[in-house]
């Protein structure tokens, strides 16, 4: 049995390509088409026999267990299930055949050897297996007799070096296909996760078709920004340290990290919850100054001097922040996986980071869909009353943010998830820089523009509005119902968080029908603060 192979062993590195399920089925080979014919010209009735024959049932998964526990089909275990992550979670590496060229670049630069030159692109499916076969039933039948293969994979892209399915969905957040890891459990030190960036391959040029939409007439800002590149080649003579500042006044800490960017003495970076608007944001500081070339993650021009793990310990947060900003204005870290490192331990206080985090609608943020839901549920408009309530009880994005916000993962108790919880979810939003709610996501970059000094291109301002509620979307009170009561700490993080958001988004919709608003009501101050979070109001 696999499991028995010494894989924690220090001279040996370990990967594994993973595949979907029903894709490796597809592929083919002089036996299946000696059994059932070539594909092309597959009969109704050779494809019956094809999806009933026994040889390949939830192949990875009885080629991983030590008891070919898989071969039982539609009637395998969960404990089956879990056999095989925790063998995946012993492995050093995971690729995806998805991206496979991509995923070998990533592991070329882990181990130091030198980039292959390599065509990207070529293990992209551009037909999905159920158009490939053609008919509902038998896609449906297949899916059901291999669904412990198919959760696995879906599963093992949390530890996949390179995120296939974002790439794939051209990295705008409502499609972004990234699996939601709300069950990834401890990382083994085999994995090391703690030292992969889990990064895409995003260049410039993906983002021309969508930018053009969002950010125009840039002229405007560009001699604001040119200035802002001269100041961080400056960053190392422009330092103010803290020394004299109460590490508890919140609001002395942030005027200073704000004025330590400006002197291109700290480094900008977004907490990004995967969903949360973080690719569109990357987009706009593109525009403004230098970024990892891989969505503000990572990338080739990563410096040596600083390691490409993230969290960071608290020790090593002033240290890195210094050192990125002489190279970067922004960064961003994503969180589809929970962080290996608690959040909670990086200094966020340090006067070198200005930290933002962009804040969602948790029931928006579960309809977001990606690859891993669609395959699994169905599309929305499509959705059947069952395939409805499937999607409502999956676990695998329950209480989302607090998951990724806490040290624990408490959130995973679903509608049990206790007050202590989401007092330790507010506890780490007030020790940010900045929130902003992606409901007014592009005056929330003006206004955070206007606070740190650069000039932004003009923005679409509908770009982050939804049109129709989550309520509307699903179309059944019992089922929305149902997930509110799942997700409702996530929801209450949220509602709670609009108090400490830079622009207040619910006077912005308010003001557009009201032309004698004040404007000040959509800045919050201080006193929004107090009304809206009691004696923390003020903390940011």
């Amino acid at each position: 049995p696999l499991k028995e192979v010494k894989w924690e062993s220090p001279n040996l590195v370990s990967f594994i390509v993973m595949k979907d399920p029903i894709d490796r089925r597809l592929s083919g080979d002089a036996t299946t088409s000696k059994l059932f014919g070539e594909e092309a010209d597959r009969t109704e009735e050779q494809w019956e026999a094809f999806a009933k024959y026994d040889g390949s049932i939830n192949f990875m998964l009885t080629r991983l267990t030590p008891d070919h526990c898989g071969e039982e089909g539609e009637n395998a275990t969960i404990a089956c299930l879990e056999h095989g992550k925790e063998l995946l979670r012993r492995f050093t590496f995971i690729l995806d055949i998805q991206c496979l060229e991509e995923g070998l670049e990533a592991l070329a630069n882990e181990l130091g050897l030198p980039i292959p030159d390599v065509k990207k692109g070529r293990g992209r499916t551009s037909m999905s297996a159920r158009e490939r076969i053609g008919n509902d039933d038998i896609y449906d039948f297949i899916v059901g007799r291999n669904r412990l293969d198919l959760e696995l994979y879906e599963w093992s892209k949390s530890l996949s070096l390179v995120d296939c399915s974002a790439l794939d969905e051209g990295d705008f957040d409502d499609d972004l296909n990234v699996a939601d890891a709300g069950d990834v459990d401890q990382f083994s030190d085999a994995i090391n996760y703690n030292y992969t960036l889990n990064a895409t391959d995003y260049s410039d040029d993906k983002f021309d078709a969508e930018d053009d939409s969002v950010f125009n007439n840039q002229s405007d800002s560009k001699s604001t920004n040119e200035e802002l590149g001269s100041e961080i080649s400056l960053a190392s003579n422009n330092i103010t340290n803290q020394d004299n500042i109460n590490i508890d006044d919140r609001e002395s800490i942030r005027a200073l990290q704000i004025e330590n960017y400006k002197k291109g003495n700290a480094l900008l970076l977004n907490i990004h919850i995967t969903h949360h608007a973080g690719t569109t944001f990357c987009a706009a500081m593109k525009q403004i100054g230098n970024t990892p070339s891989n969505a503000c993650n990572g990338g080739d021009d990563w410096p040596e001097t600083v390691p490409r793990h993230r969290p960071w310990e608290y020790d090593e947060t002033d240290r890195n922040a210094i050192e990125l900003r002489k190279v970067y204005h922004f960064i961003s870290w994503e969180f589809g996986i929970i962080p290996p490192i608690p959040l909670e331990n990086v200094n966020w206080e340090s006067p070198h980071l200005v930290s933002v985090i962009v804040m969602k609608d948790p029931i928006d943020r579960r309809l977001s869909g990606d690859g891993t839901i669609l395959k699994m549920f169905g599309k929305e408009k499509y959705r059947s009353e069952e395939q409805w309530w499937e999607f409502a009880e999956y676990d695998g994005s329950i209480n989302f943010m607090l998951t990724r916000l806490t040290p624990d993962r408490c959130g995973t108790e679903g509608e049990n998830t206790t007050e202590e919880c989401l007092e330790t979810g507010k506890e780490l939003l007030r020790r940010f820089t900045y929130i902003l709610d992606v409901k007014c996501l592009d005056e929330g970059l003006e206004a955070l523009a206007g606070e740190l000094g650069f000039s932004l291109p003009y923005l679409n301002k509908d770009s982050g509005k939804t049109q129709v509620s989550a309520r509307e979307r699903i179309g059944d009170d019992e089922l929305y119902e149902f997930i509110l009561r799942r997700n409702q700490r996530d929801f209450e993080l949220y509602e709670w968080s609009k108090g400490l958001s830079l622009v207040n988004c619910s006077a912005l919709e308010e003001e557009l029908f009201d032309d004698d608003d004040d404007n000040n009501d959509i800045i919050n101050n201080d006193d929004d603060f107090n009304d809206s979070a009691g004696n923390d109001g003020n903390v940011l």
